[in-house]
């Protein structure tokens, strides 16, 4: 079970399904186009629908069912990465070393129920600096919320790295923009913590038996 984040960082991050940050601003570092691959380690299986093969002969680009779809910019039905039930993770490393600000999630209309709900971001700590940062993170939040080891501290698939949240969120489908925009917790992106690789865990759906996550963004 999930031991909760403070509710303050909780609420300040639950969608409000803001607008896609202005290109010209920010710059997204996930998708296949600009670099971004999946890490196979640190993601879950996929199912692969029937026809896919033929499917991806005749439009190209990532095989639908595969991790990769979510990097991808194919949202016709059934391009999506596909997890066989409710909850899995994804594993992203980006072409360089991203100060995180911002991560996007779609979805189309004629599959909603297949929609991921509540996700959680991990971002992979690597590095002299951002292993300093984090011990004064750490040292800083001590005073104002529970200790980092009363909450869980990576993913479900960690491969034994180190990890640190960098955001909690929730979908909703109900919302008039299915593009919704998810900002990190203010206390990551202060602190000045950057990252390679990046980990979206999905932790419900919305009722389905299977879960589909369409394409996923990550800017700073």
């Amino acid at each position: 079970m999930l031991h909760r984040f403070p509710n303050d960082l909780l609420h300040s991050n639950i969608s409000k399904t803001g607008v896609v940050p202005d290109s010209l601003s920010l710059t997204e570092y996930a998708s296949t186009g600009v670099g971004g691959d999946i890490v196979l380690p640190l993601t879950t299986p996929s199912i692969l629908p029937r026809g896919s093969f033929i499917h991806r002969l005749l439009r190209g680009g990532p095989q639908p069912g595969s991790p990769w779809a979510a990097l991808g910019d194919d949202m016709r039905l059934q391009s999506c990465w596909l997890l066989g039930g409710h909850s899995g993770q994804l594993g992203v490393s980006l072409p360089r070393v991203v100060r995180i600000s911002h991560v996007v999630v779609d979805h189309i209309v004629d599959d909603t129920l297949t929609a991921p709900r509540q996700m959680i971001l991990w971002g992979l700590v690597d590095g002299k600096d951002n292993f300093s940062l984090l011990r004064s993170l750490r040292a800083k939040l001590a005073g104002n919320a529970p200790d980092l080891s009363e909450k869980r501290t990576f993913p479900a698939i960690s491969g034994g790295f180190p990890f640190v949240p960098l955001s909690y969120f929730e979908y909703n489908i109900h919302a008039p923009n299915l593009t919704q925009i998810f900002p990190v917790f203010p206390f990551v992106s202060d602190s000045g913590m950057d990252f390679g690789i990046v980990v979206l865990e999905i932790l419900g759906n919305w009722g389905s038996m299977s879960t589909c996550l369409y394409r996923f963004r990550v800017y700073g």
